[in-house]
């Protein structure tokens, strides 16, 4: 069956290499370099910055940086890339430079990849149609991280400082205000409070016990006012008891009054005096009863003050037993507003005392650092592609793609060509097998078939040759740059 269709297996499997060798010579090379950027990370770990990130996260940060829209636009116009191309769309150019750009984190050998200390160090690989291109390429990216590191900690510390503290003074103005209604409230509402009760109920005993004793010393001054009115209004006859008992009376006082005032106060010399005329019978005994009763109007007049003074302390303590209830709710409410806005405070001034010691951290070059372990070079050679693959694929495919036509084109003329072949489709065996004699015409085409393969091969053989550039003179269409390539132009 091969020998019958080998015009046409050859024919198949020639013209399929030849279109197999052309897709793979015009496919564009892909050279492919990388930088190496080791993290350095100090003693004193930066407990609040992106050191405190996983590593897959850290990584995935860094790519969202260097993947930005505006960053990769920035790497297009500094290189100078697709200028060959400006047909080509913004969005076609972005897609391109991201395709071909690719970030991998290597993490610390026995270290947990959820640890924030197991990023080692950050890989970065371009690829491009030139090796000079694809070595400027990640370059520049790995430039980007580790120029632009420090400006954008030192940015974020800055924009992080200044927030919290605008927000620190105003939780402090904030928190002084609510401090002084809150001493205000108390201070107007003192009576009411709940911690005031225990000296409200004291003090409540307190002025029972003082009226108590007002009423008592009120009641005394009422019965001397009485005596005084009674001695008065006796006839001239009881005069002189009157005067006797004037005379007691006036004693009685002087000698209270020299033990509880000082000798040279005035009043201890009016009743010294008052003594004076009355043991002398002057007429000023009118007088001095007179006087007295001026007195002890005087005292009655001030024990009642003091007495409404307690009534009134005591309607207030009354008042503010009623308004209790109100007043704890009132109070709890501003008491937990105060406290809200101090654990606000503390959480505020405790992110700031972190974002100072990051600075103080960044100032001493004590914070961690990206620093270019091993910049990229232009590769001497291309990456490694699939152009083998293809090539075993696209001979693989086309004997397979000959040998079944074949089999097809046997199917379709099935013809007893032996004498095992006669016996299987009948069952009997033939008594006599002559050999096939070709005629001239046969023959004629066969020798055709020959000639017309051997020229297949010769030609295959050069148009091979051209393919791969072996034949002087002749450019190989593999120098035609597509694809890839146009991203190192």
């Amino acid at each position: 069956m091969i020998w019958r269709r080998l015009p046409l297996v050859l024919t198949i499997i020639v013209l399929g290499n030849l279109v197999s060798f052309y897709k793979i010579v015009t496919s564009p090379r892909v050279y492919q370099s990388s930088a190496v950027i080791q993290i350095e990370t100090p003693a004193a770990i930066d407990g609040g910055g992106d050191a405190s990130l996983p590593a897959s996260r850290r990584v995935q940060l860094i790519e969202q940086r260097l993947m930005a829209r505006t960053n990769i636009l920035d790497v297009i116009h500094r290189l100078h890339l697709f200028e060959d191309t400006p047909g080509l769309s913004e969005s076609d150019k972005i897609a391109a430079v991201r395709v071909s750009t690719r970030i991998e984190s290597i993490t610390t050998p026995g270290v947990s990849s959820e640890s924030r200390m197991s990023l080692a160090a950050i890989v970065i690989t371009s690829q491009a149609g030139t090796p000079e291109m694809a070595a400027a390429i990640a370059n520049d990216f790995a430039d980007s991280v580790v120029n632009r590191d420090r400006e954008n900690r030192q940015a974020r510390i800055t924009e992080a400082r200044q927030y919290l503290t605008t927000e620190e003074t105003r939780l402090g103005a904030e928190l002084a205000d609510t401090d002084r209604q809150l001493a205000e409230f108390s201070s107007k509402n003192e009576d009411a409070l709940p911690s005031s009760q225990e000296y409200i109920q004291s003090e409540s005993t307190q002025l029972n016990e003082a009226e108590n004793s007002l009423d008592r010393e009120i009641m005394a001054l009422q019965r001397d006012q009485l005596t005084l009115e009674t001695g008065s209004a006796d006839n001239n006859g009881r005069s002189s008891a009157s005067l006797v008992q004037q005379i007691r009376s006036a004693e009685v006082e002087l000698a209270q009054a020299r033990r509880t005032l000082a000798p040279e106060h005035p009043e201890i010399k009016r009743l010294e005096e008052s003594l004076k005329r009355l043991n002398s019978g002057g007429q000023a005994v009118s007088d001095m009863v007179r006087q007295h009763m001026q007195l002890l109007d005087e005292q009655l007049r001030q024990l009642n003050v003091q007495k409404q003074a307690i009534q009134h302390r005591r309607e207030e303590i009354e008042k503010a037993r009623a308004e209790m209830p109100q007043i704890a709710h009132d109070l709890e409410n501003m008491t937990r507003q105060q406290r809200r806005l101090q654990d606000r405070y503390a959480e505020i001034s405790r992110q700031l005392a972190q974002v100072e010691t990051q600075q103080m951290l960044m100032d001493n070059d004590q914070a961690e650092r990206f620093v270019l372990l091993e910049r990229a070079l232009p590769p001497e050679y291309a990456a490694m592609s699939n152009r083998k693959k293809s090539a075993v694929l696209g001979l693989f495919a086309t004997f397979a793609a000959s040998f079944g036509l074949a089999f097809a084109l046997e199917l379709l003329n099935p013809v007893l060509r032996r004498s095992s072949q006669f016996a299987r489709a009948t069952g009997t065996q033939p008594v006599v097998s002559l050999t096939y004699r070709p005629s001239r015409r046969e023959i004629r085409i066969a020798r055709l078939k020959i000639v017309y393969m051997a020229v297949l091969l010769v030609v295959g053989l050069f148009v091979a040759l051209w393919l791969i550039g072996k034949i002087p003179g002749l450019p190989s269409p593999g120098m035609v740059s597509t694809g890839t390539e146009r991203l190192g132009s």
